[in-house]
């Protein structure tokens, strides 16, 4: 083309790159894409490539490019499939990740030549499509590792390989197989490893493990076969960490859970001579804890919490209501401590779990499992409860170990003691009585100072106040209070005395006890020697005179007296309780009388009388006196002279001509002797008679307590009523529904309360 002069002039125009065009630069693709996998790479020129499809995408030809490059892709994988399948079985694995590595890094290589496309093409034309990269892959995995052929071959292979591995055998192809996994996951985690491996793997687990539980578990123990369990899981995760993709983890462990203990769970536990109830018996800590582990891998803790809470309710019940034992309530105290003392060990050795670690050996770090926790409470709370005396029996113990005695109690171990008490206390619902009794036997012990330490005589109330409040210890407390205010009061007496330069005929020593505080009872003027009754008198007449409105009852069966005995050149000092001090001043006179002539010059009460008679004719074994007195016919009871003699309860009983004689040949080995009180247990009789007491008791703090929550809350419903008072009074005891709807309706009749106009079940307080 020519132009005229002082006219611009333009370069002529290449023309549109065609179809035909487009189809020719493909073959030059297409070409270099054969030496590719012909791995003849070196001798191309990826600039020229490059260009060629730069081109046929610019010229918006880009469909031919892409459907000739999945064709030529898909060929090739094909013809390198069925080379694959035409090797041995022993090489078919290797060579098929041999063709998976050689497809990716050809496929790298198309895709950095046609990296156009993949930019331009693809996104905005056609962005249904994959990059050339992701397409080459997708096409090896449908046309390799989905073809139905090579997918069997590779289910089979791969699960002899592992079959071979859980029976011990060589498997030496098994290094093949994470390899194996790892091109699975990359060409489709879903779409190829899960149903290609996967589900094939688990399938035949499924099956493996159901047959070796079924062979296994009719020939083991309930440890062993759990063993066997643990090794298996342990096995499985470790192939899965080498073998395998780390989700198909818990699935396995799923199997082998469902297969071989879920399936199992109530033969494990309930399998005789080795299930849960039989390791209890054989107190086999160590594979409790194996069972608690199998259990809390499927999640049925409570399965073996019931189990266990049953045998310990079983076991404690048959043990606390046994004659035997209840016969001997420090027995059986020592016996319920031992029992919880095995089962908190049982919870620290086998029932625990490590908090933010795996299941494992107990450390700082490990808790008590809470259900077992739980369980172990309700179970020995009915225990304790299931003896009506137990409270009693509770208390007895820890009499037994402040009072003092050649058992001495070391002043470190009373903490650890207390504890365990509380332990037990903990569990009783009538906490009010053991409280009963306890103020009866630390009367006895601050009267008659026995107590081994007034320190560990505090330091239990204050664990009882600590834990229960003030309200529980507050009468304990005052006891105490009383003996320091008497101490003091007996030194002021004293100087009173020396002040008006009087002496008494005898010295007296006299605690001042307040009614509500200490367990006193009602008991009649007992006829005293002319000296005691005098310096009685006057100390009466002393204390009256300061404390002006009070009154001054003596309890003659709560104090002793310390006696001078002289027999035969030899002088004896001879401690005794009050009554027994009054029934020996009579045989000053004459050295026999009867039953009923002592009542008559003591005026004691007949049973007082009875037992204070019972201990000066028997010397409890090992004692180092002979008795003072002799009954009837001038025999001994249990006497150190006469070892044959019947104790007292198989005696005759002591009748009102009954005759009592001084013993002329008393004999000890010790010139200050403790003549020892007949101490009895509580009769059935009297044991109903202190509980008639306790619940007269609680009448009054029931009515109490639901007048202050009537006063506070002015309207309440019944239900509301009856939950507040029983949540106030669970420290104490439990009250039944019944016992508050009485007390409710005694308050009603003295218009304490009234029913509302407006509902029955619904009470107004009156002011």
């Amino acid at each position: 083309m020519t132009s005229k002069p002082g006219k611009a002039s333009y370069a002529p125009t290449k023309a549109a790159l065609d179809a035909d065009g487009a189809r020719e630069k493909w073959k030059t693709i297409e070409n270099a894409i054969q030496q590719i996998y012909q791995q003849n790479a070196s001798s191309l020129s990826f600039q020229n490539l490059y260009t060629s499809g730069y081109q046929i995408i610019l010229h918006k030809h880009g469909e031919i490019l892409y459907t000739g490059v999945e064709a030529t892709m898909t060929a090739h994988v094909i013809r390198e499939r069925e080379r694959a399948n035409a090797q041995p079985d022993g090489t078919f694995l290797q060579e098929l990740l041999s063709c998976w590595e050689k497809h990716r890094t050809a496929v790298s290589m198309i895709r950095d030549i046609l990296m156009y496309m993949d930019k331009n093409y693809v996104p905005h034309v056609a962005p249904k499509k994959l990059g050339v990269y992701d397409l080459g892959v997708k096409i090896f995995g449908e046309c390799m590792l989905k073809e139905p052929r090579s997918r069997e071959r590779i289910r089979t292979l791969t699960l002899q390989i592992i079959q071979a591995e859980r029976n011990g055998e060589s498997a030496p192809q098994r290094l093949l197989l994470k390899s194996l996994t790892k091109m699975m996951t990359e060409v489709g985690k879903r779409d190829v490893y899960e149903p290609c491996l996967e589900e094939p793997f688990l399938r035949d687990s499924s099956d493996y493990y159901k047959v070796e539980a079924q062979n296994y578990f009719a020939g083991s123990t309930t440890p062993d076969y759990i063993r066997k369990v643990f090794k298996r899981l342990e096995e499985e995760r470790d192939r899965v960490d080498r073998c395998l993709d780390e989700t198909t983890k818990p699935k396995i462990e799923a199997v082998i859970k469902r297969e071989m203990l879920v399936s199992y769970k109530q033969q494990i536990i309930e399998k005789e001579n080795s299930g849960c109830v039989s390791l209890l018996t054989d107190w086999k800590v160590a594979d409790l804890r194996l069972l608690y582990e199998c259990m809390a891998l499927i999640d049925d803790i409570p399965a073996i919490v019931t189990v266990i809470k049953e045998h310990l309710l079983t076991t404690g019940t048959r043990f606390v209501m046994d004659q035997e034992n209840t016969a001997q309530p420090l027995t059986l105290v020592e016996g319920m401590l031992d029992l919880r003392a095995r089962y908190a060990e049982l919870l620290r050795l086998s029932f625990y779990t490590m908090e933010g670690e795996a299941v494992g050996v107990a450390g700082p770090r490990a808790t008590p499992d809470r259900s077992f926790e739980q369980a172990f409470h309700k179970a020995f709370e009915e225990i304790a409860n299931k003896n009506p005396r137990f409270a009693e029996y509770l208390s007895l113990y820890v009499d037994s170990k402040m009072c003092r005695g050649k058992a001495q109690v070391l002043d470190q171990e009373f903490d650890v003691i207390f504890d365990n008490v509380l332990g037990l206390f903990r569990y009783l619902r009538d906490k009010d009585i053991f409280e009963k009794y306890y103020k009866t036997h630390l009367a006895r012990r601050l009267l008659g100072q026995k107590s081994t330490s007034e320190d560990a005589e505090r330091g239990f109330i204050a664990k009882l106040k600590t834990a229960y409040g003030c309200q529980f210890t507050s009468k304990l407390e005052g006891m105490f209070q009383d003996m320091k205010l008497s101490q003091d009061t007996t030194e002021a007496y004293r100087q009173h005395l020396v002040a008006v330069d009087k002496r008494l005929p005898c010295d007296l020593v006299a605690t001042v006890l307040t009614t509500t505080y200490w367990p006193v009872s009602k008991t009649n003027d007992v006829v005293l020697p002319p000296e005691v009754q005098a310096a009685a008198n006057d100390f009466k007449h002393y204390y009256l005179g300061l404390h002006s409105g009070r009154k001054l009852h003596y309890q003659y069966n709560m104090g002793n007296a310390d006696v001078r005995l002289r027999l035969g050149g030899k002088t004896y000092e001879l401690n005794m309780g009050t009554h027994q001090m009054a029934v020996m001043v009579c045989f000053n006179v004459r050295d026999t009388l009867t039953f009923m002539e002592l009542g008559t010059l003591t005026n004691i009460l007949p049973a007082d009388l009875k037992r204070c008679l019972t201990s000066l004719c028997h010397t409890p074994p090992k004692q180092p006196y002979t008795p003072l007195l002799l009954r009837g016919g001038g025999s001994a009871e249990g006497s150190s002279s006469s070892p044959a003699a019947a104790p007292p309860a198989a005696a005759a009983p002591i009748e009102a001509e009954t005759r009592f004689t001084f013993n002329e040949d008393f004999r000890s080995k010790l010139v200050r002797v403790k003549i020892l009180q007949a101490v009895q247990r509580e009769t059935e009789d009297e044991a109903r008679g202190t509980r008639a007491r306790v619940d007269e008791e609680r009448k009054w703090q029931l009515e109490a307590v639901i007048v202050r929550v009537m006063k506070s809350r002015r309207v309440l419903e019944h239900r509301s009523l009856v939950v507040e008072v029983t949540r106030l009074l669970t420290g104490r005891f439990t009250p039944s529904p019944d016992d508050i709807k009485k007390r409710i309706e005694s308050l009603i009749e003295r218009e304490y309360l009234e029913r509302s106009a407006e509902s029955r079940s619904k009470y107004n307080y009156l002011a």
